[in-house]
């Protein structure tokens, strides 16, 4: 029994070997299709390049034959010049906010002054006075 047993197993694993091959057969034979294919795909895009190629050759001889006027830099247009009455308007409002900023502060200084130089400008008056009189000057 053990002899027909390992007949039968030898059997078995020659015939897997034999489909593992066949297998391998037939895909070999599908990648030589495939392989075929590409290579009639290559050839018919190397034959259309090659006819391209013959094109522009033939077209940049008719550019190089043909005549053609003297080359020269293009005339430029002229650009629409923006208006200038913005800036000025601008201007003249910046102007007067300055001015009246300054008035602003030169207003403020001017209380300032006036509240401190008050009590000193009577001062002031009263000693110009008193050295119109004849005292002598006073010492600061």
């Amino acid at each position: 029994m053990k002899r027909w047993l390992s007949l039968v197993l030898l059997l078995v694993v020659a015939l897997l070997v034999v489909w593992a091959g066949y297998q391998g057969y037939a895909r070999l034979r599908a990648l030589e299709g495939q392989v075929a294919a590409l290579e009639s795909r290559v050839q018919a895009q190397e034959q259309a390049l090659k006819a391209l190629g013959d094109r522009v050759g033939k077209l940049e001889q008719e550019v190089f034959n043909a005549p053609s006027p003297p080359l020269s830099l293009p005339e430029v247009p002229k650009a629409p010049s923006a208006p200038a009455w913005p800036y000025a308007v601008g201007v003249v409002v910046a102007a007067v906010l300055l001015f009246f900023l300054l008035q602003l502060l030169r207003g403020n200084r001017g209380k300032e002054g006036a509240e401190g130089q008050g009590s000193s400008g009577q001062e002031n008056h009263e000693a110009s006075r008193m050295e119109n009189e004849g005292a002598p000057p006073k010492k600061e």
